[in-house]
């Protein structure tokens, strides 16, 4: 019962991650210079997100066979959602609270990285398994590979990064509500009386 709820909430929480990362591209290009702003906008989405794939990793793996790309896909997006997570809360409270230099902090950054490519795996390992719907992994896929190829291998100009964020968001709503709808479909069907 325990890893119902797991599943349940980890659905919602996908949902509304994947909504803050849209809300957060179309509003990052308006804030500036305001570094504890963007961690601002930034941190939820990703604690949110690191809630969401434990549903979404639960639900896959109990439905079929996951394989070691999904489980290396979940550590590593987990990881770094919680790091980023974290590392945002830090900057919010350095930067803007004590308006202090944020210094060791920025060290965050790269470990989108590990995002990214987390973000591939287990998204190929979702698409591989077909329990949750593939458009949505591809999405995510699509999302990462351009937020790399953008912010990381300097191909385009840097407002895609927006648009690549936004795709991912997509993809993780995506993934995420149909989770939560596939758990709540599964909680209302009465159970047959033999």
């Amino acid at each position: 019962m325990a890893s119902s709820n797991l599943i349940r909430w980890g659905g919602r929480a996908a949902v509304l991650a994947g909504a803050l990362f849209i809300v957060e591209a179309v509003v990052v290009p308006f804030i500036g210079d305001s570094h504890w702003g963007f961690h601002a906008l930034d941190a939820p989405p990703h604690a949110l997100l690191a809630v969401g794939l434990v549903g979404l990793y639960l639900w896959q793996t109990r439905q079929g066979r996951f394989g070691w790309l999904g489980t290396v896909g979940f550590i590593l997006i987990v990881a770094a959602c919680v790091v980023i997570a974290l590392g945002g809360l830090a900057i919010i409270f350095v930067d803007g609270v004590l308006k202090a230099p944020v210094g060791v902090l920025d060290t965050i950054h790269p470990v989108e990285l590990l995002l990214l490519i987390g973000s591939v795996l287990f998204s190929m390992a979702t698409m591989r398994v077909n329990v949750l719907p593939s458009g949505g992994a591809l999405l995510i896929i699509v999302g990462a590979l351009g937020f790399f190829g953008i912010a990381f291998a300097g191909v385009g100009p840097e407002w895609l990064i927006s648009v690549a964020v936004a795709i991912l968001g997509a993809g993780w709503a995506w993934l995420g509500y149909a989770l939560w709808s596939e758990i709540g479909g599964s909680a209302q069907q009465p159970k047959r009386v033999r």
